[in-house]
């Protein structure tokens, strides 16, 4: 699933790429991709793209103050930019048809259809948005708002950071890499956290974020796809291998659907061991 470097540099890319494009009209190709209790979608039709942004997980592109086009990619969705006469594949769940001849295509590959389109006079009508925490790489993270978090919560370390209504953006793969960097185990209960460990972590957020960001940027250029691009990470899907601090090897926590990949060495000091 994109998370918020790949989504931040998807937003950039899409910026370059449909900002100024008339849209001639969006084309459903399975029926349950938009969300159809917002505005019409034909509404769409003769606007341009005036802007990009992001919240979250979420891709917003807006026609006009209050016309957007609002994207949750889960788990496989993609976009691509092709000609319009390129045919649809079944991958295929929404087409945005530009009147230059180019195509803005939503697809997700596999069994299961999750992505999520929707058309809003407001973005904060989706309800994904509207109960979306504090962004990571702004402001508003302070030491102070993460102090508060942690204290109010007897809760694990990766769960806190990849609670979407806490903090936005961040999933499974970059909360590994976040709590790697601060040194903190991710069973560790966030109130045991100290005034150096809360904000060792709002440092190590801020820094495999923007690294991250800035790696994807070098590896895929002016390409809408991100697959393949985390080949610098320091503990993700590196079971087994040596850690590049201490040599340790890699340990691998499974749960559920999710995987959890640590050093237990790096991180797990006695401080930072469940009892």
């Amino acid at each position: 699933m994109p998370e918020l470097p790949e989504l931040e540099v998807l937003k950039e890319v899409l910026e370059r790429r449909v900002v100024g494009r008339e849209i001639d009209m969006v084309r459903i190709l399975r029926s349950g991709v938009l969300n159809m209790r917002g505005v019409p979608v034909e509404a769409l039709n003769g606007n341009l793209f005036s802007e990009v942004s992001r919240r979250g997980k979420h891709l917003v592109l807006s026609a006009k103050r209050d016309l957007h086009m609002v994207i949750h990619l889960m788990t496989a969705g993609r976009l691509i930019i092709c000609r319009g006469n390129t045919r649809a594949t079944k991958a295929t769940s929404l087409i945005v048809a530009f009147s230059d001849g180019k195509d803005l295509r939503l697809i997700e590959n596999g069994p299961v259809k999750l992505v999520q389109a929707h058309v809003v006079n407001d973005p904060l009508q989706v309800k994904g948005i509207a109960q979306q925490g504090i962004e990571p790489l702004s402001s508003a993270l302070t030491v102070d708002a993460l102090s508060d978090m942690v204290a109010k919560r007897c809760r694990q370390a990766k769960r806190l950071l990849t609670d979407q209504q806490m903090i936005a953006g961040i999933g499974s793969t970059y909360a590994d890499e976040i709590l790697f960097d601060a040194k903190i185990s991710p069973v560790r209960y966030v109130n045991t956290l100290c005034s150096m460990e809360i904000e060792q972590l709002r440092r190590s957020i801020t820094r495999v974020l923007e690294n991250a960001i800035e790696q994807i940027r070098i590896r895929i250029g002016d390409s809408l796809f991100t697959d393949e691009v985390r080949d610098f990470m320091r503990v993700y899907k590196r079971t087994g291998q040596a850690c590049l601090v201490c040599g340790t090897k890699i340990a691998e926590i499974r749960y559920a659907n999710t995987r959890t990949y640590h050093c237990p060495r790096c991180q797990g000091s006695r401080k930072n061991t469940l009892h």
